[in-house]
């Protein structure tokens, strides 16, 4: 019986010492709408589900990863001051780093666009800003957001923009014929086009105001980016993420171009 209590003490410690080793390496994210997070009080939404994922299905590594959601600006202090962590979802224009010198960089998780979505009994196609300065035509945006390539006409007043606090409102905006067109992340244009059973309602430009594909910036050290690395780079083949993907309505194609 002491001899059991002994193995039993010793096989506790073991997996105790290894769970307490682990680093808690916190993922920073400002993204809080879908389908980054669809429900922030019972912790839902892609980015939970892709922290949970690297935890459950990497029990070899080192770390424990941690969601946080903040605000912008907080993050933004946070890089400023050098706090570790590593930020979700991002790209290398997003933080003025277009040579990637300042932070460290994975592969691409997704490729994303700001699409412009209008009716499917008008539908838009956008071809420069001089389609949007037709007499009457309303675009529908996001208060205190700047669009790049667009906004130089918009603060002229030669294109008309009402602003929301939130996306969601946009398509409530649309669908009472209060904008002609609006603005949105098109990974979170899906989501709600497959909540709310908007397929046959809306119609995506063929030509978005910009495409971009979204990485993680890794402020920490290369072992940390190597860790995080490993797993995106192996993501292509990975059928849960792709069934992941195909929940929040994300089948999206990898490989084509984009603007950045």
């Amino acid at each position: 019986m002491r001899n059991l209590i002994l193995v039993i003490t010793f096989v506790f410690s073991f997996f105790s010492s290894h769970l307490v080793s682990k680093e808690v390496i916190t993922l920073w994210s400002y993204y809080d709408y879908p389908p980054f997070v669809t429900g922030m009080a019972d912790n839902k939404g892609l980015s939970f589900d892709f922290v949970e994922m690297l935890n459950l299905f990497n029990p070899d590594q080192d770390y424990q990863y941690k969601l946080e959601i903040i605000p912008r600006k907080r993050l933004d202090s946070y890089l400023k001051n050098g706090r570790k962590g590593a930020v979700l979802w991002v790209n290398p224009v997003f933080f003025a780093d277009v040579k990637r010198q300042k932070y460290r960089w994975t592969e691409q998780l997704l490729q994303d666009e700001q699409s412009f979505i209008s009716s499917s009994k008008t539908p838009f196609i956008f071809e420069g800003a001089e389609s949007l300065m037709q007499p009457g035509f309303v675009l529908g945006g996001i208060r205190g957001h700047l669009y790049g390539g667009i906004q130089g006409e918009i603060d002229a007043g030669k294109i008309i923009r009402s602003d929301v606090s939130n996306v969601k409102q946009n398509i409530g905006m649309l669908l009472k014929n209060r904008v002609d067109s609006f603005l949105i992340p098109f990974t979170t244009m899906k989501f709600y086009e497959k909540e709310m059973k908007l397929g046959r309602k809306i119609y995506y430009s063929p030509n978005p105001l910009n495409s971009y594909t979204r990485h993680i910036l890794v402020n920490h050290d290369a072992k940390v980016y190597g860790a995080l690395s490993k797993v995106v780079n192996q993501l292509e083949q990975d059928e849960y993420w792709m069934a992941l993907l195909m929940q929040y309505g994300l089948n999206l194609p990898l490989g084509s171009s984009t603007d950045y």
